[in-house]
């Protein structure tokens, strides 16, 4: 009897042992290290250890903005347009020292309209259409002679604007004029800048020609 008692004893302890071993009771986990504890975080790369404690980083500056430099009021800007050649020369020219920066640009424009009656390369048509032109009782006119390819033309008014040319050629045309017409008349004109000191732009625009009209730039 005492020995199936401590069969009985032996079987239950080894029944008790497979069911701790089935359940994990006797499975102990190794602690886990800093490397595992820091990929189970949220967001790991958005931390860093400081004094043995993980704090997000400080947020970025915002960065400064520096405003442009505004002009300093001594300092003048002042353009000419519709120069001349020589005109525009003159000016480059009065304003050409190291105080100052000078920019000049020229641009192709119309100048005026041309009421004429174009030449055919000879004089005797010239003087043929200047007869008929008496003879029209029309006395406002000159035959071109210089050399050139206007040579010969018969011109009957120069007007600085299109419809003052148009309104003339209408007049002709109302006396029986029929071989006249318009011809824009274009030359280069320039545009000058010219920036410095105040005071010593200034004192240089004294005894400009009268077509060097100075105003303000347009981009200062």
């Amino acid at each position: 009897m005492p020995i199936l008692r401590l069969l009985f004893l032996i079987l239950l302890l080894l029944n008790l042992l497979a069911l701790a071993a089935s359940t994990g009771l006797l499975t102990m986990d190794e602690p886990r290290g800093e490397p595992e504890r820091l990929t189970n975080q949220l967001n790991p790369e958005r931390l860093r250890l400081v004094n043995g404690r993980d704090v997000p980083p400080p947020a970025a500056a915002p960065a400064e903005t520096t405003a442009p430099a505004a002009q300093p009021d001594n300092q003048a800007c002042i353009a000419f347009d519709g120069l001349g050649n020589d005109t525009a020369d003159e000016v480059v020219h009065r304003f050409d020292a190291p105080a100052f920066t000078v920019r000049r640009e020229g641009a192709e424009a119309i100048i005026s309209w041309w009421v004429r009656i174009p030449p055919d390369g000879t004089r005797e048509f010239a003087e043929r259409k200047a007869r008929e032109l008496r003879g029209l009782n029309v006395t406002d006119y000159y035959v071109v002679v210089e050399a050139g390819p206007n040579q010969y033309a018969v011109s009957l008014g120069l007007f600085k604007s299109e419809n003052a040319a148009n309104q003339h050629l209408e007049r002709l045309r109302a006396r029986g004029v029929r071989s006249a017409g318009i011809e824009p008349r274009r030359a280069t004109l320039h545009h000058v800048e010219v920036r410095g000191a105040r005071e010593a732009v200034d004192a240089r625009l004294a005894g400009l020609p009268a077509a060097a009209k100075a105003g303000p730039c347009s981009t200062p």
